[in-house]
């Protein structure tokens, strides 16, 4: 690998496979919606195209010299007052992303799925590869994007493209610059009176680690074949627990029942749909999804690709320091 194209490299994950790439001495191009001014890319030595995944032209530019290209661009909301920007996005973009790739005659295309593919198979259970996606029934618009991208990936791979995938779980770590949901939760641990959580569990990994997991991918996955990267199962109050004890900081951690966050979510949602316009806390399909679980079991990774993840206290001691030292924990 000597030259690779990544997309949704401003993203939490994407900045992350980028810092990997260089640190290996890969050149690295790195596509870059326009108006992004992609503050986790600041000097990095990477060359920025400009364009997005639902540009095939802008795709076709991107990829000229290049010869692996790691697929990380995608929408994720739980909430989008406009839901079919998830499809456009998260699968016509993946067939777009794919399409450019076999056109240019790429080596390898690495695709970043989601847990969200295999998630959901019971609080007392992991997903594996093998898992079927479950998550369709809370009517979760980013799960089923995410699971009909994923389906792309396959299919092209079974018409012989050389793809393979990547299944993220939850990412902890420093550059969470969104922040995403955990590191909305790792802040609420450290601003609120008490820290309130879903009654739920999720596997949850050092995003440096899954970022690692993409070029073990890279170097070491079959076609067609999919492998989730993660660490550990946590409750979220596990999590919460975890955080405070890095932050010095002792308050209650209340975990939330089933029905009344489905009815807090049902009230917050209606309120988004027809006054503020902007997303809610939460929506009955994450309640929903909180019902399911997000377990998983990453040995898949570990045993073929030699994965072997960082410490999940250390990427939440890391989280946490990178979030003070952006002045966020004041």
């Amino acid at each position: 690998m000597r030259h690779a194209l990544v997309t949704g490299a401003s993203g939490f994950i994407g900045g992350h496979v980028v810092r990997a790439l260089l640190a290996r001495g890969v050149k690295v191009r790195a596509l870059v919606i326009p108006g992004d001014p992609a503050p986790g890319l600041r000097g990095l030595a990477v060359e920025r195209a400009v364009g997005d995944v639902t540009d095939r032209a802008a795709l076709d530019r991107a990829m000229v010299g290049v010869d692996h290209v790691f697929h990380l661009a995608a929408l994720y909301v739980m909430w989008c007052a406009d839901p079919s920007r998830l499809h456009q996005i998260n699968v016509e973009g993946t067939r777009n992303v794919l399409a450019s790739a076999a056109e240019a005659g790429m080596t390898r295309v690495v695709h970043t799925s989601s847990i969200a593919r295999f998630g959901g198979q019971g609080r007392a259970a992991q997903a594996t590869e093998a898992s079927e996606f479950r998550l369709g029934t809370t009517g979760d618009v980013y799960s089923r994007s995410k699971a009909d991208a994923h389906a792309v990936a396959e299919a092209c791979a079974r018409d012989g493209q050389d793809i393979v995938i990547v299944a993220p779980t939850g990412p902890i770590g420093p550059g969470d610059l969104a922040p995403t949901p955990t590191g909305r939760l790792l802040l609420q641990c450290a601003r609120m009176p008490v820290v309130v959580v879903p009654r739920s569990v999720c596997n949850f990994g050092d995003v440096r680690s899954i970022a690692q997991g993409h070029l073990l991918a890279a170097d070491l996955g079959r076609s067609g074949e999919s492998y989730l990267l993660g660490d550990l199962d946590l409750s979220f109050a596990q999590l919460a627990e975890l955080v405070l004890a890095c932050l010095g900081r002792w308050v209650p951690v209340v975990e939330v029942p089933d029905g009344l966050a489905t009815a807090a979510a049902t009230v917050l949602t209606a309120i988004a749909d027809r006054v503020t316009h902007r997303a809610p806390a939460v929506t009955p399909a994450a309640a929903a999804i909180a019902r399911l679980g997000l377990a998983a079991d990453c040995n898949k990774a570990r045993r073929v690709l030699g994965f072997r993840p960082n410490p999940i206290d250390h990427a939440v001691a890391d989280a946490v320091a990178d979030f003070r030292a952006r002045g966020l924990l004041a």
